[in-house]
């Protein structure tokens, strides 16, 4: 009987490391495993040091390796769909569904899909999940009820979905259905929460134990990861990070009594088969050695771009100014946002928003953030796209408008239905976004962003919608709504001509020099890249100066970091390198956020 680890997170606290390191440990036992990414941004490849596709590789004896990749899943599910009909539809008819598997809601359903297929899959002994960040995951894991319950109550009405009529996915409740049952069995299902002891990681980790638990979910184990070495054995800068920990590890302890492993921080990068075995030794064995560094001889980096060139970045030069931060989760995002919009205040209205589901600028600036602006301090305001709020305010609008433009009761009726499709989320986000960014009072915006898989997908959108608004509107016959979708279409064409203006937006990158981190950001650079957004530069985080590290521990952290800020330099030619240096402390309140943000830009006077 096949059991089930899923490893759930903030971004960054080590869940792809632990999920590659359990699977690894369990398959040395002699048991078939498969590991599974479903990070649309997933790094197994960089782990394992090979390629990784959607169909499960050998990397080890006993151990198989598959990444879900959105595109690639999306293409077989639609082919697969469509095939069935392309023999019994004449050419109309099927132009008109091959059309609405082209939104949206077709690359969720896609990648669902085949999610369910590996939780039916009884050929392991154990399948690993490695997710997303946790706002991803949670979406992920309440996804097999959501599409239960909208497929049932589309069949009870109009017979159609966001995706084509329910005849072509109704076969799928069953296996959903069994989606559900599998997460919910304790005895084959167990969630791995990974922690790192800082307070932003600490808070999404008893956010995302609640949430599960509402799914029916109540079987966990904590891990506690990147835990420093003891004070004792560790001074300068790590030795007080140390002693920060303290506070946050007691506090987890105190939640998970019975339930908890730590594992170290390691001197050097978890790469490789051969460390990553290692690594299991130390987590689960309690091994007493550590992951050694390669880099033997790493010379001092001294290539970093001036503040002055990211202060011309940022500056004003029209009506307002977009600053939009991505990167790999756990790399610093939001605090870089928080710095960077403090200083923006200095110059003119800012608002700092994200559309991260687990948003944390609140808990960094220690101010009460939710869907309606805040004032933080002086010029800055803060706001959290609420994905609740954004739901019910989208649907409450587009019924309004229906009801406005005449639709009667029975095309009203449809469109509620339509309007309780889990892609209605999606959609809804895009909204708030796109609105929030037209308000004409601020001076400058700036955008904390989820990771990078599910910002890539959000800023994807105002390409695919402004596709979907031109075929409506070149559809033949009467539409009540096509004054609306002109209307619509201009404030798409807009947004997409704002962002794609580096007069306008400035994209910048966040990550800390280590391979994963850095890689990430260059293949989101590139993607970005193909829909026309050119990245203005990138921020390295967490930055050690070498007379913070007197010994072997935080000196080979250094040797790592200067080894791959060479490498940053090389990936990203001509693009301005800017540093964060690391801090003995956590980034918490405003004070902390303005005295980082003037070491950031180096006293940028106003």
């Amino acid at each position: 009987m096949t059991q089930y680890i899923f490893f759930s997170g903030k971004g960054g606290v080590g869940k792809t490391t632990m999920a590659a390191t359990t699977a690894v440990y369990q398959s040395g036992k002699g048991k078939r495993i498969l590991l599974v990414s479903t990070d649309p941004a997933g790094n197994l490849g960089d782990i394992f040091e090979r390629k990784v596709g959607v169909e499960p590789v050998l990397v080890s004896p006993n151990l198989s390796v598959a990444q879900m990749d959105s595109d690639a899943i999306t293409d077989a599910y639609k082919n697969r769909m469509l095939e069935p009909l392309s023999a019994i539809l004449d050419e109309l008819a099927l132009a008109q569904v091959k059309e609405e598997f082209n939104g949206g809601c077709t690359v969720e359903i896609a990648t669902f899909d085949k999610f369910t297929d590996f939780l039916g899959d009884e050929t392991y002994d154990l399948i690993v999940f490695d997710t997303a960040p946790t706002g991803h995951t949670l979406r992920l894991m309440t996804l097999p009820n959501e599409w239960d319950k909208y497929i049932k109550k589309s069949s009870e009405g109009s017979g159609q979905t966001c995706i084509g009529p329910v005849s072509q996915i109704e076969g799928a409740r069953a296996k959903y259905a069994h989606a559900v049952k599998m997460m919910q069995d304790a005895s084959r299902t167990i969630v791995y929460l990974v922690s790192r002891p800082e307070k932003t990681s600490v808070y999404e980790t008893f956010r995302a134990k609640t949430e599960l638990e509402k799914t029916g979910i109540h079987n966990f184990h904590l891990i506690i990861n990147g835990v420093y070495p003891n004070p004792g054995a560790t001074s300068g800068i790590f030795g007080k990070l140390a002693e920060n920990q303290k506070i946050y590890i007691n506090e987890l302890r105190s939640k998970f009594p019975d339930d908890t492993s730590e594992v170290p921080m390691q001197q050097s990068e978890v790469k490789g088969v051969e460390n990553i075995a290692l690594l299991g030794a130390i987590a689960f064995e309690q091994k007493k050695t550590t992951i050694q560094s390669k880099f033997i001889d790493s010379k001092l980096f001294n290539d970093f771009t001036s503040p002055a060139v990211l202060v011309n970045l940022l500056e004003k030069k029209h009506h307002s100014r977009i600053a939009i931060l991505t990167g790999k989760g756990g790399v610093g995002k939001t605090v870089t946002a928080c710095a960077v919009a403090m200083k923006l205040s200095e110059k003119g209205k800012t608002l700092l928003f994200t559309t991260d589901p687990a948003a944390h600028i609140g808990q960094v600036l220690e101010t009460e953030v939710n869907h309606i602006p805040v004032n933080v301090t002086g010029n800055l305001w803060a706001a959290n796209i609420d994905q609740k709020e954004a739901v019910e305010e989208y649907r409450e609008k587009i019924i309004n408008d229906a009801k406005a433009n005449g639709y009667n009761d029975d095309l009203i009726a449809q469109l509620e239905e339509e309007l309780e499709s889990p892609c209605t989320e999606e959609i809804a986000i895009f909204e708030q976004f796109a609105n929030l960014l037209n308000e004409p009072e601020w001076d400058y915006f700036v955008l904390d962003t989820a990771p990078t898989g599910h910002t890539l997908r959000l800023l994807e959108l105002p390409f695919e919608y402004k596709k979907q608004t031109d075929m409506k509107a070149n559809e033949q016959g009467e539409d009540p709504a096509k004054k609306e979708t002109s209307t619509e279409n201009t404030k798409i064409e807009a947004l997409i001509k704002r962002l794609k203006n580096p007069e306008e937006a400035s994209f910048l990158m966040v990550a800390y020099p280590e391979f994963t981190p850095l890689h990430e950001s260059f293949r989101a650079m590139k993607d970005l890249e193909r829909v026309g957004i050119q990245s203005q530069g990138i921020f390295l985080n967490n930055i050690l100066d070498k007379e913070d590290c007197p010994d072997i521990f935080s000196l080979e952290r250094w040797k790592l970091q200067q080894h791959y800020l060479q490498q940053a330099k090389e990936l990203y030619v001509s693009k301005p390198l800017f540093a964060i240096p690391l801090q003995s402390t956590e980034i918490i309140g405003i004070d902390k956020v303005k005295a980082l943000s003037d070491k950031i830009f180096n006293k940028w006077t106003t």
